[in-house]
């Protein structure tokens, strides 16, 4: 019966009193649970799980039922309040849906704008290449006044029907753009492949290249990507230190709760050992979360808190953003993926309708990329 289930932990009372009548407590093994009910349950339902045990409760439904049996009249009222909040219920839910598409369609147009930033910071472009990725960047950044103009619109009192009829005409507008700019960027890597192979033979995309039989002595094996997701790079770590982080991670997180995970990560984890730490999850643990939490270890941190595993991940996210830094004039290009990477895992991080794939998506990425850069250091 239970849906989310908080315990150990600091908890946001506000959230889950909020949530009533869908909120109730347990006390199991000498410890508080703070649990909430399946949303598949009506708020009736809910309430009436949450008084099974409320004789009063029970002979007030039963004298309710004897009183509608011999009052007509009140069963119409009932009618009427019934259709009333039907009617409210409906305009919430399609707020909310509303919501989750504008939101969507923004986050996209966003990203289609990140990518075309990205292309052009590469040196590997002409002149006329970058020309024209960077007028399909204009259009992208006028379709994305066009949207906050539509979202401005809401706010002084556009109804979601209109909202809505607006986001689906930029939504058709988006696909079309974002279709165009797949199609010049198949055209211009063609290109570059080209250019690439009569110069040296060597094809290969910086963004999945990963040093072959390199090691750092003394501290890191042989970075290899990992079986079931090429997103994710792993390696042994030598290190006391990383080894006991990694090993009490899993202690925490597997089986039922999860032991103050956020504290311990904010507590251990930093710049000078994050990109380590992955790399020896990934390489000893994340094969066991393969089905469950196929994007490592970032969704396996999420998985820990109802509604705010996010912010368990963010620990992770922080960490890696100051140990970027330590590669600036390294590689460009890569360093530029990385940025990017970190930077939409942070705007799902502080967005209101957080994407936890796509961030856990996103850390993986400038995992790897700042472990490649780390290895070309050593190597260099």
């Amino acid at each position: 019966m239970t849906w989310g289930t908080i315990s150990g932990g600091p908890i946001n009372f506000f959230t889950w009193n909020s949530l009533y009548p869908y909120n109730y407590s347990s006390n199991y093994g000498g410890q508080y649970q703070f649990n909430v009910m399946p949303s598949y349950l009506t708020p009736a339902q809910a309430f009436g799980i949450q008084n099974v045990f409320n004789p009063f409760y029970h002979f007030s439904q039963m004298m309710g039922r004897v009183n509608s049996m011999f009052n007509p009249f009140a069963n119409m009222q009932q009618m009427m309040l019934n259709q009333a909040a039907y009617a409210n219920g409906y305009a919430i839910g399609e707020n909310i849906g509303t919501g989750v598409i504008s939101q969507n369609l923004g986050s996209n147009i966003t990203g289609l704008k990140a990518q075309l930033e990205q292309a052009l910071t590469s040196d590997k472009l002409t002149a006329e290449q970058k020309d024209e990725l960077r007028a399909l960047k204009r259009e992208v950044e006028a379709l994305e006044d066009r949207f906050n103009e539509l979202m401005e619109l809401q706010k002084y009192g556009a109804t979601s029907q209109q909202v809505r009829a607006g986001i689906t005409q930029l939504s058709e507008e988006y696909r079309e753009l974002r279709d165009r700019i797949q199609a010049k960027a198949e055209e211009i890597q063609a290109e570059l492949g080209g250019a690439s192979s009569s110069e040296d033979g060597d094809t290969d995309d910086i963004s999945t290249t990963v040093p072959e039989g390199q090691t750092i002595s003394g501290k890191l094996g042989t970075l290899e990507l990992v079986s079931f997701n090429e997103d994710m790079v792993a390696a042994d770590v030598d290190d006391d230190n990383v080894r006991e982080i990694v090993n009490t991670i899993y202690q925490k997180v597997d089986g039922i709760g999860s032991g103050n995970i956020k504290k311990y990560l904010e507590e251990n984890i930093n710049k000078d050992n994050v990109v380590e730490v992955m790399l020896q999850w990934n390489k000893h643990y994340a094969e066991g979360y393969e089905k469950a939490d196929p994007l490592g270890l970032p969704e396996t941190l999420m998985d820990e808190r109802f509604m705010t595993g996010d912010k368990i991940a963010g620990v992770i996210l922080s960490a890696l953003e100051e140990r970027l830094k330590d590669y600036q004039g390294i590689d460009v290009e890569l360093y530029n993926m990385a940025n990017t990477q970190l930077a939409i895992a942070r705007r799902e991080l502080q967005s209101w309708w957080s994407n936890e794939d796509k961030m856990s998506e996103a850390i993986n990425k400038a995992h790897k990329c700042i472990s490649i850069l780390m290895y070309e250091q050593a190597h260099a």
